[in-house]
């Protein structure tokens, strides 16, 4: 047997509440030392799909951990991560199994024997510590009985996140399952699950069994482990989890100047001189979201507290349309497509250039210009609508009996869309023609999902959907 964090999550999976996946489990493990930490990027396509492949390369011992989880977990705090885990991990976890996941992994770790090949040697050692948080070695453990799960949890997966190479636990992973934890329900009367309290006599018993210590001086350590256990605060949100709200809201600029500072990438906030300053109208006002900006540290920080309230008052409506834009581009990432869209889209891209399309006139076509004031955007649909609209409504019209596309959502979404950037515009001199900027959006959320090789067809298809459906203008009729 081998000790790795694949056979580690082998057993929480095996062990775990009913309807929690895999990825999700993984992920509040990896989260306990890289809070930041997230297997994809904003934008990928399919990001499910990667959590759940990702996390299965990691079960089944194919990759290792990445350095983003393993470089923090050598500096963790040993007892901040163990708070963590009681309050993250343990509810994804069948409660009734703490005993049987305890058993298993003593067991992994008494068998995992060293081995020595050539000048250097595989397996744990009895003198080495698999329980960080615990202080616990594998001589120790065997003869353990009294154990808090948190913290024993939290000590092991911070010995194999540093500890271990995932790659060696393949044959480990393979034996690992629920007929591997099955049997170990019969041994659950040789566990003792205590509670903080008891922490005190278990670090006593513990120091007491590998001698190490004499029992004044294992008393000593034992008190001060339950005088730090009992100070913990639970975790809160941090300053850093707001900026990079702020910054992503605003687009990685200053709200005030429109300086760069850039966008979080995966939740790392950029290496620009910024801060977060609370714009309140009295000592009184409690500093809270609502009221937090991400400005240039170089000017306008201090600039804040001069301001009138009229240019406070400008400020914070600034920082609402951000937020409101932001919520927007949330609910747009947030629709789905069924699968038979891209079999729609590869249609429409193998046939837009056939010129036995039948044409639409352009008469047909006289409720776009109703709609749509930019001549850009008017004069690109137009076009695209003239050679395409028959198709595209003789394809989307069957899908639409069969509820597959729905061509509402997209006209929900673009009203909504035109209302919020009614007032964007007028503050922000980079948004020339709003219609144009929203249908680019509903482009680019398409194409995320489908994949950039049918753009060409996307656009094609948001045209469809503007001349169909009743936007831009509330008195243009549906067609």
């Amino acid at each position: 047997m081998r000790l790795c964090f694949g056979s580690y999550l082998a057993v929480l999976v095996s062990c775990k509440a009913v309807n929690v996946d895999n990825k999700v489990l993984c992920e509040a493990l990896l989260h306990s030392v890289a809070p930041d930490y997230e297997f994809v990027f904003a934008g990928q396509e399919n990001p499910d799909r990667v959590r759940e492949d990702n996390s299965s390369k990691l079960l089944r011992c194919e990759q290792n951990l990445p350095k983003d989880v393993t470089t923090p977990a050598r500096s963790a705090n040993p007892q901040d991560v163990a708070a963590y885990f009681k309050d993250k991990v343990l509810p994804l976890l069948n409660d009734s199994q703490y005993r049987q996941i305890i058993l298993a992994l003593k067991d992994i770790i008494a068998n995992d024997l060293t081995v020595t090949e050539g000048r250097r040697v595989f397996g744990i050692t009895d003198e080495t510590t698999v329980d960080i948080v615990g202080g616990m070695t594998k001589n120790a453990l065997v003869s353990q009985s009294k154990f808090s799960i948190s913290a024993f949890l939290a000590g092991v997966f911070l010995f194999v996140a540093t500890k271990t190479n995932n790659r060696s636990g393949k044959a480990a992973v393979r034996a690992v399952n629920d007929d591997y934890i099955l049997p170990f329900a019969e041994r659950v009367g040789e566990i003792e699950l205590i509670e903080e309290e008891d922490i005190k006599k278990a670090a006593l018993v513990v120091a007491a069994s590998q001698g190490a210590y004499n029992s004044e001086f294992a008393e000593d350590v034992a008190g001060i482990v339950y005088e730090r256990i009992n100070k913990l605060a639970p975790l809160a949100k941090t300053d850093k989890d707001l900026f990079v709200t702020l910054l992503t809201e605003s687009r990685g600029k200053c709200l005030s100047c429109g300086k760069e500072l850039g966008m979080p990438v995966r939740g790392k906030l950029p290496v620009a001189n910024c801060d977060i300053v609370y714009v309140t109208f009295s000592d009184s006002e409690v500093q809270s979201y609502e009221n937090a900006v991400a400005l240039c540290a170089d000017k306008c920080t201090t600039e804040v507290a001069i301001m009138s309230s009229e240019e406070k008052r400008a400020l914070l409506d600034s920082k609402k349309r951000c937020a409101d834009l932001q919520a927007f581009l949330e609910r747009i990432s947030g629709i789905k497509f069924k699968k038979e869209i891209e079999v729609v889209l590869r249609e429409i891209h193998n046939v837009k250039n056939d010129p036995n399309l039948p044409r639409a006139k352009l008469k047909d076509l006289k409720e776009i210009k109703d709609k749509i004031h930019e001549p850009n955007l008017q004069d690109l649909i137009n076009a695209s609508m003239a050679r395409m609209y028959k198709t595209v409504k003789t394809i989307c019209g069957q899908l639409e009996q069969e509820g597959v596309i729905n061509t509402q959502i997209f006209g929900d979404m673009m009203k909504a869309a035109q209302g919020i950037l009614s007032t964007e515009v007028v503050n922000n001199p980079e948004i020339n023609d709003p219609q144009e900027y929203v249908t680019r959006i509903l482009v680019d959320n398409l194409c995320a999902q489908v994949g950039q090789n049918h753009r060409d067809a996307c656009e094609i298809i948001v045209g469809y959907l503007v001349k169909r459906c009743d936007l831009f203008n509330e008195n243009a009729k549906q067609s």
